[in-house]
């Protein structure tokens, strides 16, 4: 009988167990794999939210910046009445550093031309449509809006003096007391402006006006006269009513005024406006104030 070789079993069990060694050493050396790896995601997403932290922190200890306003108040003003002459008292207006916006009523010699001329010259045009009062009305008789004129008509109107003045990017109302409080003519003129995407500025040439409201009910931009310069053909006076203008437009923020091609109001204005503009108030376009 041979002898039992116990070298052969011996040799499989350590086999075996040097296997089973490296397979839990594997299976260890993986999980301390992903042990590490979850531990720099966790590491890295700890830096994340730190940087956030700070940067939130950053934020908060720094204050919001103020912006801080470089003018005063805004003051608009619209000058009347371009249309009727070309001479020194316009080209004067054509010379003021600010800017301004000049109405021109059609119907005249210079109405087309006025128009061109302000705007290639950097000011803004709007049509200063004539307008029935409730006295006697005055000139442009191809072109005032009466109470008593049919609808048609009163649209034909409107589109005729766009026409004229192709400059004018809107429109306010020339004298007008009685049809600017007149609910059917204003609907007509705010459907047209509406339709040639105008704006509109209430003269205020009576307390009675519904220009401004009516306006606003056909989503027309608008706004309206804060006060009238020149009614009074005074220096002193003008320069009087500009200072309210001013005072106004430091209340509000922001103010329109209406003055006309007159001399006295050219010289107030020479004047008046570069020491305005030192003080800090801005001058612009009545199409900067629209509501």
């Amino acid at each position: 009988m041979s002898k039992f070789d116990f070298r052969t079993p011996l040799i499989y069990i350590l086999v075996i167990i040097i296997a089973v060694l490296l397979i839990l050493m594997r299976k260890m050396d993986q999980k301390n794999r992903e042990q590490t790896i979850e531990k720099r995601m966790e590491q890295l997403e700890k830096k994340i939210e730190n940087v956030k932290n700070a940067q939130k922190k950053k934020k908060e200890l720094i204050p919001p910046i103020k912006i801080k306003e470089d003018y005063k108040g805004r003051i608009g003003i619209i000058i009347d009445d371009f249309g009727y002459r070309n001479d020194y008292v316009t080209d004067g207006f054509l010379s003021l550093d600010a800017d301004l916006t000049y109405a021109v009523i059609p119907g005249h010699e210079h109405s087309y031309f006025f128009g061109e001329k302000a705007k290639s010259a950097g000011y803004e045009v709007i049509v200063h449509m004539p307008m029935e009062n409730t006295g006697k009305t005055y000139g442009e008789e191809d072109f005032v809006l009466k109470t008593d004129m049919d609808s048609a008509t009163i649209e034909r109107r409107i589109r005729s003096a766009l026409t004229q003045i192709p400059s004018a990017i809107g429109m306010n109302n020339h004298q007008g007391s009685k049809a600017s409080a007149d609910q059917r003519i204003m609907s007509i003129i705010a459907r047209t402006l509406k339709d040639e995407n105008k704006f509109f500025i209430d003269s205020r040439t009576t307390v009675e006006t519904i220009g401004e409201t009516t306006m606003k009910v056909f989503g027309v931009p608008t706004a309206s006269r804060n006060i009238f310069l020149d009614n009074d053909d005074d220096e002193e006076k003008i320069k009087q009513q500009l200072m309210k203008l001013v005072k106004k437009a430091k209340e509000k923020g922001f103010a329109i005024g209406i003055g006309h091609v007159k001399p006295k109001t050219l010289n107030v204005l020479k004047t008046n406006i570069p020491q305005l503009k030192r003080e800090g108030y801005r001058f612009e376009f009545v199409s900067k104030m629209l509501q």
